[in-house]
């Protein structure tokens, strides 16, 4: 007994003296220490104030918790009080019609927005994050921009999954008409359907893509007859034109009838054994793992509309995912994608599963510093652009190319 005792007494001082040189770190704060930031675009923040000053939305995606900042008319901010965690971060400003000529060089009756955008920032407690990746650009604009988005699918019901009835409206947000036959509408590559980042393709930098990957693309207008859309108008592209709540062999209940949509992703592939519906039908224009019904991912993938001549699309390169991000299972082609160059890209869409899954990031930032999304799959549910003004039955849709302030969820597809 006494041999015993005297092992745990050693026991103990060993204890005691290990204990008295590890050192303790007792944080006086829960908050990381605060941030000083300083965000310029050419002479603006620099030798120039800003007119108005720029707004952060600091989204916290491990605690679930957003903070909004304000800068200074210099660009400048002082974030203080934010919790430990791994953040994502959007920056929006303006520039006057003057202050943006000045800026650019390019002469411009309107004004320009300011968007920059960082994700996967981790902040920890005792050590200091400069933020100083952050850039300003000024987003690319265009007077076709999607509207409502529709990837989430349905259940049926017996409760099963059904996502036949996918749909895309696209928009004339302009005051003048537009020709449609040059535009294509394409998903990217499906790399990042759970949240995981996205692949590092050879001569890119991470969140600063010179290019977008497609996976597939239509051409909207498969002949050679001028189209276009009117003012304030829109059209709705579905993955199959059905009547899917009216018809108990598609799913009853489906949110949508889709059988008067103005075009269908029906392709005239002898081995497609759907239905060709009534809607005209686009042109496909590459897909390499066809696979009959047009059918994007129920967590989001990045969808985009392209302006191209059809000379310019066939010149694009097509080159194959990075080996490290494929999965066993899938065909050779289902990696093929197409390498487009972001001045063709006119609007882009970064769809996500839910809130949390901000770690994908498929566009840049000039295309798309944010993301939206329905919060789940088979939902019923569509995003769809907030309302800046109604004038004479016109409407006219929020466009910052930040999809996270842009849209909204709607929970009756088609309705607005």
């Amino acid at each position: 007994m006494i041999k015993y005792m005297i092992r745990f007494y050693a026991l103990l001082i060993i204890m005691s003296v290990f204990s008295s040189c590890r050192e303790d770190k007792a944080y006086d704060s829960a908050y990381v220490d605060a941030i000083n930031l300083h965000l310029k675009y050419s002479v603006f923040g620099d030798s120039k104030p800003f007119s108005t000053p720029l707004s952060m939305t600091l989204t916290n995606t491990t605690e679930q918790i957003t903070y909004q900042r304000e800068s200074d008319l210099w660009g400048k901010f002082s974030l203080e009080g934010l919790l430990p965690g791994e953040y994502t971060i959007n920056v929006i400003g303006s520039l006057t019609a003057a202050e943006a000529t000045e800026a650019t060089g390019k002469s411009t009756l309107k004004g320009a927005n300011l968007i920059g955008f960082v994700s996967n920032v981790k902040l920890k407690l005792g050590e200091t994050e400069s933020l100083n990746n952050i850039g300003l650009v000024i987003p690319t604009q265009s007077s076709l921009i999607f509207k409502e988005l529709y990837y989430s699918g349905s259940r049926t019901p017996s409760n099963g999954s059904y996502r036949n009835d996918n749909f895309y409206t696209i928009y004339n947000n302009s005051d003048t008409p537009v020709l449609l036959n040059d535009i294509y509408i394409a998903n990217t590559e499906n790399y990042g359907g759970i949240g995981t980042a996205g692949p590092l393709w050879p001569g890119e930098t991470q969140g600063e893509y010179t290019h977008v990957y497609v996976q597939a693309a239509w051409k909207i207008i498969a002949g050679q007859a001028p189209v276009f859309i009117q003012p304030r108008q829109g059209i709705t592209i579905a993955t199959m034109a059905a009547p899917h709540n009216k018809d108990a062999q598609y799913n009853l209940n489906s949110p949508v009838d889709l059988s008067q949509v103005d075009y269908e992703a029906y392709s005239t592939d002898p081995s497609n054994m759907y239905p060709d519906f009534p809607a005209p039908n686009m042109k496909r224009a590459f897909w390499p793992s066809y696979k009959d019904l047009w059918q994007i991912s129920v967590f989001g993938q990045g969808m985009m509309l392209i302006q191209a001549t059809e000379k310019e699309f066939s010149e694009f390169e097509t080159v194959t995912l990075p080996e490290s991000f494929m999965s066993p299972g899938e065909s050779e082609e289902y990696w093929l994608c197409k390498k487009i160059p972001v001045d063709y890209v006119i609007d882009a869409v970064d769809l996500i599963k839910n809130n949390t899954a901000t770690i994908t990031k498929r566009f840049p930032p000039l295309l798309d510093s944010g993301f939206a999304t329905v919060g789940g799959t088979y939902s019923g549910f569509s995003v769809i652009r907030k309302v800046i003004s109604v004038n004479n039955g016109k409407t006219a849709y929020q466009d910052s190319n930040n999809s996270t302030e842009d849209f909204e969820i709607n929970k009756k597809p088609l309705s607005k």
